[in-house]
């Protein structure tokens, strides 16, 4: 089959070399299957269009298109192959959804939505309210077409709206950019200039309000006064950097963090190796990459409860959920988490494969739709 992957969502987030790109794991994960994949990726319009091969049978194609916040604007006619038997489009809320929508029945192309949120994130009361009444297409495309989701809670969520055929298929990793060499934690260690004799939290994430990011400050500061080996490792940038930075300073914290505003994917696995745990605070994740990759590279997560990983971690068995901060400090202090890590692992390798979703894709062209 000739299958097509949309991503219409346009941001920061998925940038190339610095992260996990579920588009291109799945459309590799296709392309292993003997499909012939392309994938469209929009970027804002003044980024160059521009296309590269990937892998056998898989182009990924970047379209610059206007946009209007993170929402793509753009002529379905002019970018996409109207000879595609098969098109899946990460489509969420995303405005564009309902015209290329239309366009997929015109051409005869088994149109299948794949989502993670059900409404706006926006911090701006006007911007959240007007997305969510436009979001109100899009669900009405839903209902036509049957949606795959990426998460328990938005599948819960459809369908309290009036759409019946919902699947939650999760997100999976690109297990080809994981690194599974022999490593040398000392060396590692050297490599990142930490000091051999400390202990180390990783916090992963733009450090935006919907990340919650200033809440480590508590946890923190609650582990390293009872146990001063702690250091607080913040891979991330965004605006409540200063804040954050500020706040740390202010509780005599600010000697013990080291910062990296980004580390590029390749390299991220060395962190995972020689942290001791993994921190997360939001509690709006649509998944939670950084908690995937760091399960698959056996390190403990302790994660405030959210869609995302309220899906991935089997509380005590393969990370720990918390409903606040405050419970989390002595969890890290007290927990046997180094004993977790072979459960984590094989979690997310049993449960979090794109080949999961590459089957079921297969599955719904076959029968011309979603079923629930």
């Amino acid at each position: 089959m000739r299958i097509g992957l949309l991503v219409l969502s346009v941001g920061d987030f998925g940038k190339k070399g610095f992260y996990n790109l579920q588009e291109v794991g799945l459309g590799k994960e296709l392309g292993k299957a003997g499909h012939h994949v392309d994938i469209y990726k929009c970027v804002r319009k003044n980024t160059p269009d521009t296309t590269e091969i990937i892998a056998p049978d898989v182009v990924l194609h970047l379209i610059g298109v206007n946009t209007v916040g993170n929402n793509s604007f753009f002529s379905c006619e002019n970018r996409l192959d109207g000879s595609l038997d098969v098109l899946v489009c990460f489509s969420d809320i995303q405005y564009w959804t309902t015209r290329v929508y239309r366009w997929a029945v015109r051409h005869g192309i088994v149109f299948i939505p794949y989502a993670g949120v059900t409404q706006s994130q926006s911090p701006s009361l006007l911007k959240k309210t007007l997305i969510n009444l436009l979001a109100r297409r899009v669900f009405d495309v839903y209902k036509k077409t049957g949606v795959l989701v990426k998460t328990n809670a938005v599948r819960n969520e459809l369908r309290e709206r009036g759409i019946d055929k919902v699947r939650t298929v999760p997100v999976g990793l690109d297990f080809d950019l994981m690194y599974n060499g022999i490593y040398s934690k000392s060396d590692l260690l050297n490599e990142l200039r930490l000091d051999p004799d400390m202990k180390y939290l990783l916090m992963v994430g733009r450090l935006e309000s919907d990340r919650n990011p200033l809440d480590v400050v508590t946890v923190f500061q609650g582990i390293h006064r009872k146990d001063g080996q702690f250091r607080l490792v913040v891979i991330g940038a965004g605006s409540l950097k200063e804040d954050l930075q500020s706040r740390l300073a202010d509780h005599g914290l600010a000697d013990f963090v080291i910062w990296k505003d980004r580390v590029p994917n390749s390299e991220m696995w060395k962190y995972y190796r020689v942290s001791d745990a993994l921190l997360s605070f939001s509690r709006t994740e649509i998944f939670g990459m950084s908690i995937l990759e760091a399960m698959y590279y056996e390190l403990p997560v302790f994660v405030i409860h959210a869609p995302g990983p309220d899906d991935l971690i089997l509380d005590g068995e393969t990370g720990y959920l918390f409903d606040s901060p405050s419970e989390m400090a002595e969890a890290v202090l007290n927990s046997h988490a180094g004993e977790m890590g072979k459960k984590e692992k094989e979690r997310v390798v049993g449960h979090f494969s794109w080949k999961i979703m590459a089957d079921t894709i297969a599955s719904i062209a076959d029968s011309q739709g979603v079923s629930d």
